[in-house]
């Protein structure tokens, strides 16, 4: 069917070339025919000859087109299942690290929550040192005006005490 088509274009090729000149068609003054019967049975003996060969080449390099195909879509997939598991692995981390940033929320409040009830009790605890400062302050404070007020009576010559009343004087003033 080929050689027929091709010998159709051909013949119209030959016409086309003899239309551009002004003489009649006369094809018993071309030896077309012949030349078209030689070429016939050229392109027989070339098919004759080397068609095996032309076969085998185009079924040889359609196996190897038709592997690297199959390898291109091996690769294809392979790659498709790479992305897949990619994408898998980037969501599990997405989830680890909403996790983790969750539970370091947690601990955070947990921390802050323990370091807030530290941070009460030694301030409890400085107030309570405060007081008992104060107190021992205020006790030392009385101890010295006492000391103070008594060494100024007792020095004083004017004012003379005996001892039993300074021993209630200072009972009235321990109790």
């Amino acid at each position: 069917m080929r050689i027929f088509s091709f010998f159709v274009a051909f013949l119209l090729c030959a016409i086309s070339l003899h239309a551009a000149t002004d003489k009649p068609l006369d094809i018993s003054q071309t030896d077309i025919v012949e030349r078209t019967i030689n070429f016939i049975i050229f392109v027989a003996l070339m098919w004759y000859l080397l068609a095996g060969r032309i076969k085998k080449i185009l079924a040889h390099r359609t196996k190897t087109i038709s592997k690297t195909l199959s390898n291109a879509q091996i690769r294809v997939r392979e790659s498709r299942d790479k992305i897949d598991r990619a994408k898998q692995k980037l969501k599990d981390a997405n989830e680890t690290a909403s996790e983790i940033i969750k539970t370091a929320k947690q601990e955070a409040l947990i921390a802050a929550r323990h370091i807030e009830e530290k941070n009460k009790e030694q301030i409890a605890g400085m107030v309570r040192s405060n007081e008992e400062a104060m107190k021992y302050q205020e006790r030392l404070l009385q101890k010295q005006l006492l000391t103070e007020v008594l060494n100024d009576i007792f020095a004083s010559e004017s004012l003379e005490i005996s001892s039993d009343e300074y021993a209630n004087i200072v009972r009235k003033k321990v109790s």
